[in-house]
Formats: structure tokens, C-alpha cells, sequence
């Protein structure tokens, strides 16, 4: 079943061959479809899917000059040169681009076969007129031989340059099979095989010989002299004069046979044991040593030209005919008898098939007046070390050869397969010799537009065009020119590569002077992503100025934020913040301190307060230096909450910042901020008391009058204003207690005496101030106080608290004071080291060794017993009572005294 059917052809008609015929370069042919229109529908969506193997072109250059004129008859393939033989008898020697490099008009007629050498060193040419030459292509030496019969094929010795025989076959009409060698008296023939009629077909493969006749295929060994194989005919085959036989050797040891419509692979074994081996009276002992086993055999659906190995799978050229309407009732695709008249020819196909028959492609060949060949007019002609295979007709030479990297690349494009293209370009990119990886992605672009789908060109463009600026460019304007730049723009590189400020520029414009207000957004995105480098930002400032003039207030906004981003790029910082300032765009204060607008502001205290409070504020406080405190208390005169805000923040960071508007915070917190008020009171140091007080008093603010009250030491007045206004017996406590006064607290208790609240209160908190007795000795008989009896257990229990507190904290002093002296009293005690290096403090004599009593005090100073003695009775201290004291620090002791002393009668004389 075949997997693919797809033809190979190229549309030239007789005209247009004639006009082309003097052109130098090779013909590519175009893949199309295989057969007619109804092949072409079946066969879409597999050609669709499926690359043709090889691809082909048609040798020009020199033969379409030689082919022009003459016509070609054979061809010999050679790794280092082509030879092509004519039906006028010329050979040609062609390089693989088709050009002569030289000739040899050897024969009067059509040459029937060529064949050359191992080395490529001689090339023998037959012919119908008898004659057999052979050409050296590297000197002048040429043999000519006479067979006076036509010669259908001959074959040269592969190592026909180095064995000194110059041994070639020949076969022909006559039948024989003549082996023609040089000897001491010349050259002389060998006729190995007769008898079965012409031979069409000689291939000569190291020591073997192959050839064809009309019984069978027959393979001659030349190292034993035997003749190892016979292979029939197969039966029912056509005239073998009408369909040549086509011998192949793949290696030394394989022989592909390809007959009319039977194709035959025969496998060249050793015999074992050799026959040589074996006793004269064995019947294999006649044997020859080598055999030929056919490891393939099958039937084609189309008559054979020419038969080639390809790799694994065997290449075919196929040669048919138009099937008659009897024949396709019968389902016989081949006739076998060689009188029935056959249809018209079709192209032929060149295919590639497995060894076990199954097609894996068939492409059609256009072969300029394939109608009228026969199949013995083709011929194949391969190339194993490269794998290329030539299609000789009389008329043309296709060269076949396999698809290569850029081949496999056109193909993918030709389907619009742009992405497999890439993936495969990308990953050998190294290899490509026709193609770029960059004009594949540039075409998939041009499809992805013509398409219409602009997101994925867009994406597309940063892979493909990379680092190009000059492609950026060219696919920016393109863009542009189909409207579509909002689905490039976000691919446009900023950096490596830096397109031309222009460019820049018309991508700016082209979004500003657009009526659609998401690509003034998009324009405020440019403007504030794009660095100012890029561009210059006074020509688009001129051209957005003049753009919101004509566009509404709300659709302003966006260019007014992208011309403030301008204006700092084009360091005019006054008028990016004026416009930010308009706008209320938070960044206006980072932006002040970023440029230090700090003189620029000084004026505009009021805008900012109004456009931020919280952040304005801050930002005021924070800078008092450079805008002075005075010049905003001015601005905000007339704005007292937003003043309030200004000199509140000023009193939290310093109290002393703004001592000169205290008086002025006191009406403001009275007004805006009573919960911060007496907080603000007791913390400034610099109040007009009775402007305070006033304020308060008109508020009827108690607590802060009672404060004021007690700072201006009327505290009787404030103890009166607890009681009767406020009502609050704690607080009074709280207000006369750091007061240190034993009036107050009377005066407490005489004002409390009238309210049995008051009295329950004082019995409730009093008790760490004042000795109760006091207050209860006080109380009128028959009051009625609620909550007696528990505010008397209270005090009570208070006392009792107190007096268990007094005696624990006397016996962890005594604890304290006992441990203490026995550290003192330990480390007193403890032995002090004397070392050789210590002296007396008085005589400064050495302490060890000198026979005498030594002294040593806590205080490290050492004596000798002797000298502290003297120095004790110098000092005038009792040396009876054995008691000695340290000189030294006894003198530092008695100086500090004397110190202290003279300090305190200078201060009292003061």
C-alpha cells in the first residue's frame, strides 16, 4: 500500500524549453501531483503531511546544449565525474553540475553502454556499429577493438588501470560473451559464454561477472574460471529485446536484478565445505565453490528502467502505460504477451520501495516527450557515495538526490508549516546553506499578517529579529502602516538593540494623535517606561501641548501625567510639579524631595495642605529649615483645622519648635483636638497661664482648669473644682498627693464632710495618704455613708497589708545586712599574695627576705611592722593598742573630709 503518491514535475511546454534551452543553471522540479485531477483529490491531505524523500533537478549547463542538438543513449556514473554516450556515438565527460570538461567522438552510431573503471582512469564505450573504445580521461591512449557485430554492453575490469591484462566483456546480437585481455602477443578474446541469444546486459563487480541474455541472468567467477549461478527467466516475461534486463551490484556479494516486472535480490555464500575440498568421487566435488541464494523475489504492477540500492529501501524507475478498458476488466496491469498493443506511456515514477515490495513514495517524473519512449529509452545511472541517482532519457538527465536540511525547510514553508521550520532551523542552524533562520521567521510574520493575527506577528518579531535594528524598524513601520501598533508596541526593544530616536519618536506620535483614549493610556506607559534617551522629549512635549488643547478634560488626564514625566525628563521640575499638584498625584511629594522643590513650595503651602493634608504635613514638618515655620502658620491663618494639623505634628516631633504659637494650640485643641488637650498642657512649658485658663473656662473644660489651677499654685481653687464640678474623690487624691500639702487634704476632708459620697470615697482610697482615724474622728455622728462597713475592712486589712509589708522588708534588710558582713568580713580575711616584687609604701625596702615583720592592708599597700609603726607615731596615732592603720589611704580619707568640710561652709556662707 503506498504511503505516499506525489509527482514530481516541472510545467515547460516545447516553447518553453526552446526559450530556456541556453540557460546554464540546473532545473529544480516542483513536486506536484502524481496523475490527473481525480489522483490529485485523493492524494491532498497525505502530500499534505507526508515530505517526499528525494529531490530532483534537471542537469544543465552543457547538456542542455548536447541534448539539444543530439540525444542521450547511456550514462556512466563515476564519484569523481559523469560520462554520458550519444546516439550520434560521442562521449561525453561532464562534471556534476553538467559542464564538458572534455570528449570522444568514438563511434558513427548510437553507444549502447559505458563503463569506467575503479579509478576513474579509463572510460569504454560500445556501440551498434561493432566498435568497442576505450579512452584513457588522463592520456592519449585509446583501444580500439572490432566485434563487426553490434555490441549491447560492455564492462571494464575494476582494477582495469593497475592489472597489466587491461581485461574488459563485451556482449552483443552475436550472443557471445567475450572477455578480451592483453598478452605477450597481444590482445586476444575469451569467449566464456555463447548460445542464448544477444546479450543485452554486462556488470562486473571485482571477480565477478553478471550478465543477461534471453534465458536468464548467469554470474561468472574470473578467480576459478566458473560460471556459480544461473537464474532463469521468469515465465510469462515480455521480449527481452523489449524490456532490458537491469543488473546492479549493491556490493561484492549482492546483485539486485530488476526484469520487465520482476525484481530478484541474489546473495552471493561460500560453499561448505569448498568443492575443492572434497574427494574426486563426491558429485559436489564438480561444484563451484561460491552459489547464489535469492533472498528476495516479488512482481511489480509496472515494468522496470533501472533498478538501484537506497540505503535500506531500493529505488525504482518505473516505466508504464495507459491501460486500455479490456485490460482493466480483466485486472491485469501488465500484458504478458508481446503482441498485445499497449496505450500510450505516462511519466515514469521513480520509487522507492522496501525489499519485501512495499512503496514508501512515488514521484512522477515530467521527462520532456515521455509519450513516446519505450522502457529500454531510460536509464539509472546512481552514485552510492552520495546517494544520487540520474534519470537518462533521450531528451533530459533528472538527477535525484536526497533532501537535504534547506530542502526539508522549502517544503515545511511551501505548507506554511512556519514553526516546525523554525524549530528545525533553530536547532541546525549551523547546517543551513540556502535558508536563514531569520528570513523563515520573517515569513511567518508575513503569513501571521496576512492572516490577521497581529498579537502573535508581534510575538513572533521579538524572536525572530533579535538584535536587528534595521528589521526592528522595518517591521515597526509595517505595523504601523496596517494600524496595528498596539500589538507591537509592548514587544519593541528599548536596549540592545537602540532603534533610531525617529522610530521612537513615530511610535510616541502615532499613539497621541490616535482617537482612541486607551492609547493615550498606553502613550503614558511609553512615556514612563521608555528612558528619555530613546528620544527627545521636547519634541514630543511640543506635539502633546498642542494634542490636549484638542482633546476633552477627562481625556486630558493621562497626557497631562505623561507631559509632567516629560517636563522632568526635560528638567523643567517647576512645571512637572504644577501639574502634579493639579492633578493630586501622590508621587508630587516624593517628587519635591527627590529635586529638593523646597524653595518652589514655600508659596504653595495652602495647595499642598489641600491636596494632601497627612502627607503635606509631613512633608512640612520634616523640613522646617527650608520652609520656615512662620511662613506656614501665614498661609494657614485662615484654614485652622488644616493649622491645627500643622503645629500638632510640629508639637509631636519637638515641643519646642513652635513655643511661639502654644497660646494659638490651646484653641486649636479646645476646638479640633479636646482628648489631646491636657496632654498638650501639661507637656508645654511655655503657656500664657490665664489665657489657658480663660479658653478652658469658656469651654467649661474642668479637668484642664483644675491643671492650670494646680500650675498656678491656686490649688485650693482646683481641689474646689474637683469637688464640685468634677465630683471625682480619686482624682482629687491624684491632684493634692504630689502637692505635699496637710491642708489640702483637711481641706479635702472639710469639703467632703458634706457629701457622704465624698466620704465613702475618701474611706475607700485614702488610706495610703492619710492616716484614716483622721478622716473617721471627722465624720459626723449619724451621717449615713453607703458601703461603711466594707471601706472600714478595708482600712483594716490596708493597715494589716502595710504592717506585713514593714516587718518583711525589715527582715530582708536584716537578711541583706548579714550576708553583706560576712562577704566584707570573708574578704577581709582573705590572704593577700606577696610577691617579690612588692616594696614597703614607707621605706620602699624589699618585704621578702629582710628578717622583718611585714603588714599588708585590704587595700594592697604593704610596710614593714617597723616602718608603719613610725610612720603611725609620726602621724600622731596610739601605737600602745597595737591597731595600725593604712597611711596612705587614712591621709586620702582625711583630704576628702577637709574637702567636704570647706564645701559646706562656703555654701552656707552663701
Amino acid at each position: 500500500m503506498s504511503v505516499r503518491q506525489n509527482s514530481i514535475v516541472h510545467q515547460m511546454d516545447e516553447l518553453e524549453e526552446e526559450e530556456n534551452v541556453s540557460g546554464s543553471e540546473d532545473e529544480e522540479i516542483e513536486p506536484l501531483s502524481s496523475s490527473e485531477e481525480e489522483e490529485e483529490e485523493e492524494d491532498e491531505e497525505d502530500e499534505e503531511q507526508e515530505e517526499p524523500k528525494l529531490k530532483y533537478q534537471r542537469l544543465g549547463s552543457s547538456v542542455i546544449e548536447i541534448l539539444r542538438k543530439d540525444a542521450a543513449s547511456c550514462m556512466a556514473v563515476h564519484f569523481k565525474f559523469l560520462a554520458l554516450g550519444t546516439h550520434w556515438g560521442v562521449v561525453y565527460i561532464l562534471d556534476f553540475n553538467g559542464n564538458e570538461i572534455k570528449r570522444f567522438p568514438s563511434h558513427s552510431t548510437t553507444i549502447n553502454e559505458l563503463s569506467v573503471d575503479a579509478a576513474g582512469e579509463y572510460i569504454a564505450s560500445c556501440s551498434d556499429d561493432g566498435r568497442v573504445v576505450i579512452n584513457s580521461l588522463y592520456g592519449t591512449e585509446t583501444i580500439e577493438y572490432e566485434h563487426h557485430r553490434p555490441v549491447f554492453s560492455i564492462a571494464l575490469d575494476p582494477d582495469f588501470a593497475k592489472k597489466p591484462a587491461k581485461s574488459f566483456v563485451i556482449g552483443g546480437r552475436a550472443g557471445h560473451l567475450v572477455i578480451n585481455s592483453k598478452g605477450w602477443f597481444g590482445r586476444k578474446d575469451n569467449i566464456i559464454h555463447s548460445g542464448e541469444g544477444p546479450i543485452q546486459t554486462i556488470k562486473w563487480s571485482r571477480s565477478l561477472i553478471a550478465w543477461a541474455n534471453d534465458y536468464g541472468v548467469k554470474i561468472f567467477d574470473c578467480d576459478t574460471g566458473q560460471r556459480i549461478t544461473y537464474i532463469d527467466r521468469p515465465k510469462g516475461s515480455p521480449r527481452a529485446d523489449l524490456y532490458r534486463c537491469n543488473l546492479c551490484w549493491e556490493n561484492p556479494t549482492r546483485l539486485l536484478i530488476g526484469w520487465a516486472d520482476s525484481v530478484k535480490i541474489g546473495e552471493i555464500k561460500e560453499r561448505s565445505p569448498p568443492a575443492s575440498a572434497v574427494s574426486a568421487g563426491d558429485p559436489s566435488a564438480a561444484l563451484p565453490d561460491r552459489y547464489v541464494q535469492i533472498t528476495a523475489l516479488f512482481q511489480t504492477d509496472y515494468y522496470i528502467s533501472g533498478i538501484a540500492p537506497f540505503g535500506e529501501y531500493l529505488v525504482m524507475l518505473a516505466y508504464l502505460e495507459e491501460e486500455d478498458d479490456e485490460e482493466e476488466t480483466t485486472g491485469s496491469r501488465l500484458s504478458t504477451s508481446s503482441n498485445v498493443s499497449r496505450g500510450a506511456a505516462v511519466r515514469p515514477e521513480f520509487r522507492i520501495i522496501t525489499r519485501n515490495n512495499k512503496e514508501i513514495s512515488s514521484d512522477a517524473l515530467t521527462i520532456h516527450g515521455f509519450e513516446q519512449y519505450k522502457a529500454n529509452n531510460y536509464r539509472l545511472g546512481f552514485m552510492a557515495e552520495e546517494s544520487m541517482f540520474y534519470v537518462v532519457s533521450p531528451r533530459d538527465i533528472v538527477v535525484a538526490r536526497p533532501r537535504d536540511l534547506d530542502d526539508h525547510i522549502t517544503w515545511l514553508l511551501e505548507r506554511k508549516r512556519y514553526e516546525t521550520a523554525i524549530r528545525v532551523a533553530e536547532s541546525n542552524e549551523s547546517h543551513l546553506k540556502e535558508h536563514k533562520l531569520v528570513d523563515i521567521g520573517e515569513k511567518y510574520i508575513e503569513d501571521l499578517i496576512v492572516s490577521e493575527q497581529y498579537e502573535k506577528a508581534a510575538e513572533r518579531c521579538t524572536k525572530t529579529l533579535k538584535r536587528d535594528a534595521s528589521l526592528w524598524s522595518k517591521w515597526i513601520f509595517t505595523f504601523v502602516r496596517l494600524n496595528q501598533l498596539r500589538a507591537l508596541v509592548d514587544f519593541i526593544p528599548i536596549g540592545n538593540p537602540v532603534l533610531s530616536d525617529t522610530v521612537y519618536e513615530m511610535v510616541l506620535g502615532t499613539f497621541l494623535t490616535s482617537q482612541d483614549p486607551q492609547d493615550h493610556v498606553k502613550f503614558l506607559t511609553l512615556v514612563e517606561d521608555w528612558p528619555p534617551s530613546l528620544y527627545n522629549p521636547k519634541n514630543v512635549i511640543q506635539l502633546l501641548k498642542k494634542r490636549i488643547t484638542e482633546v476633552s478634560p477627562g481625556e486630558s488626564i493621562p497626557l497631562k501625567d505623561a507631559l509632567a514625566k516629560l517636563y522632568t525628563y526635560a528638567k523643567k521640575y517647576d512645571k512637572t510639579l504644577k501639574i502634579l499638584l493639579q492633578l493630586k498625584r501622590g508621587r508630587a511629594f516624593e517628587f519635591i524631595e527627590q529635586y529638593q522643590l523646597f524653595d518652589t513650595i514655600r508659596d504653595k503651602v495652602q495647595l499642598l495642605m489641600n491636596y494632601d493634608p497627612k502627607r503635606a504635613v509631613e512633608l512640612l514638618i520634616s523640613n522646617i529649615e527650608r520652609v520656615p515655620i512662620n511662613e506656614v502658620v501665614d498661609q494657614l491663618q485662615s484654614f485652622p483645622i488644616l493649622l491645627h494639623a500643622y503645629l500638632h505634628a510640629l508639637f509631636l516631633k519637638d515641643p519646642h519648635a513652635g513655643m511661639d504659637y502654644h497660646e494659638m494650640q490651646v484653641s486649636l485643641y479646645a476646638e479640633y483636638d479636646y482628648p489631646f488637650l491636657l496632654t498638650f498642657l501639661k507637656q508645654s512649658s511655655w503657656l500664657p497661664l490665664e489665657r489657658a485658663y480663660q479658653i478652658c473656662e469658656d469651654k467649661k473644660y474642668y479637668p484642664e482648669m483644675v491643671f492650670i489651677l494646680g500650675k498656678m499654685g491656686n490649688t485650693k481653687a482646683g481641689l474646689k473644682l474637683l469637688i464640685e464640678k468634677i465630683a471625682d474623690v480619686k482624682k482629687a487624691i491624684e491632684f493634692i498627693e504630689p502637692q505635699n500639702d496637710e491642708e489640702l487634704w483637711d481641706n479635702l476632708i472639710d469639703y467632703s464632710m458634706k457629701n457622704p459620697k465624698f466620704v465613702s470615697g475618701l474611706l475607700e482610697h485614702i488610706g495610703a495618704y492619710v492616716d484614716p482615724i483622721r478622716l473617721i474622728k471627722r465624720i459626723p455622728e449619724g451621717m449615713e455613708i453607703i458601703g461603711l462597713r466594707d471601706r472600714l475592712v478595708k482600712i483594716v486589712s490596708d493597715y494589716n497589708l502595710q504592717m506585713s509589708l514593714r516587718e518583711g522588708c525589715k527582715n530582708i534588710l536584716k537578711a541583706d545586712c548579714l550576708d553583706l558582713t560576712q562577704k566584707l568580713n570573708k574578704g577581709q580575711r582573705r590572704p593577700i599574695r606577696v610577691e617579690q616584687e612588692n616594696r614597703c609604701a614607707t621605706c620602699e625596702g624589699s618585704l621578702i627576705g629582710g628578717g622583718k615583720d611585714v603588714i599588708v592592708f585590704g587595700c594592697r599597700h604593704f610596710y614593714h611592722q617597723g616602718c608603719l609603726r613610725s610612720t603611725n607615731e609620726t602621724e600622731g596615732a596610739n601605737t600602745t593598742d597595737q591597731t595600725f592603720y593604712c597611711f596612705i589611704c587614712q591621709a586620702q580619707t582625711k583630704k576628702r573630709a577637709t574637702a567636704q568640710r570647706t564645701t559646706r561652709r562656703i555654701a552656707v556662707n552663701r
